[in-house]
């Protein structure tokens, strides 16, 4: 195995970023600090006051039946527009997911296709109209650029191909948000401040804590870590994936022995087979004479 991808997988927990799963989750697990961390993400990312919310960390969806991809969502996050209202036509969703995945890169927009569909089969309940279905925003935190040209924020609704000057509203929202990409042009306060976010997400060091927002979120970051219960489930979650690889290592030395075998069985056959094509030959050599 590679050295620089083991240095890479055994990552000091002191040392991980907001962006890494395990500590990503970690934080969201925690209910008051997480809900602090969506709050933050949220109002840099759509540039607004969020309202009140509620959020389920790693919600999973089952599939349609028992043969079909069910999914995990990072963070699931409910807002609630009007204070004590949850009817559905007065909440918002949003599915927020980090992700360093780069050689999953390609089948980003159909999974991100994927979540939504699922996400809308949760929501709208037998009997319900089509329109009372909440908007759905999605919202994926990058470590690589998901289309290749290097811009920081990349966002996709849906709009009619033929008249795309007439409005088309289905509720949905995806925002790929790529964390070394580059500001767009006049950039205001805003997008500067979402920026620095994302570059604390990216690498949560002090050198990265821009304002007292970024402040406060080092400070979850950094109480997270020292929890002695979360690096206790570090050293478990490492050992599993250590017991995972070292399996996979061992079937596919399983597999190498039993292609070998095959081969060797395979090329003494061939031999017999030309050693009997010999024997053949010399007798009818034999003969004619």
């Amino acid at each position: 195995m590679n050295n620089s991808k083991v240095n890479k997988e055994k990552k000091p927990l002191k040392d991980m970023d907001l962006i890494d799963d395990f500590l990503f989750s970690e934080v969201m697990s925690d209910k008051e600090k997480g809900k602090v961390v969506c709050r933050l993400i949220l109002s840099r990312v759509l540039k607004r006051e969020v309202g009140e919310i509620d959020f389920t960390p790693e919600r999973i969806v089952p599939g349609i039946s028992e043969r079909n991809h069910g999914i995990r969502m990072d963070a699931y996050i409910t807002e609630f527009t009007e204070e004590q209202d949850i009817k559905k036509d007065k909440i918002k969703i949003f599915d927020l997911e980090p992700d360093k995945r780069s050689g999953k890169k390609n089948g980003l927009p159909r999974r991100s296709r994927y979540y939504a569909d699922l996400i809308d089969t949760q929501l709208l309940g037998t009997g319900v109209d089509y329109e009372d279905l909440p908007e759905l925003v999605t919202i994926f935190i990058l470590s690589y650029d998901p289309f290749g040209m290097g811009d920081m924020i990349y966002e996709v609704g849906s709009i009619i191909k033929t008249h795309p000057e007439v409005s088309y509203n289905d509720g949905i929202q995806r925002v790929f948000l790529y964390v070394d990409g580059k500001l767009p042009e006049n950039p205001g306060e805003d997008e500067r401040k979402l920026r620095d976010l994302l570059k604390y997400i990216s690498r949560s060091v002090e050198e990265n804590v821009k304002d007292k927002e970024l402040r406060k979120l080092d400070d979850i970051v950094k109480s997270i870590k020292i929890k002695p219960e979360v690096g206790i489930r570090y050293m478990k979650s490492w050992e599993w994936e250590k017991e995972i690889r070292e399996e996979g290592r061992e079937e596919e030395r399983k597999n190498t022995v039993a292609e070998r075998r095959r081969a060797d069985k395979a090329e003494a056959r061939v031999k017999e087979l030309e050693g009997m094509l010999a024997g053949f030959k010399k007798t009818d050599m034999n003969q004619e004479g």
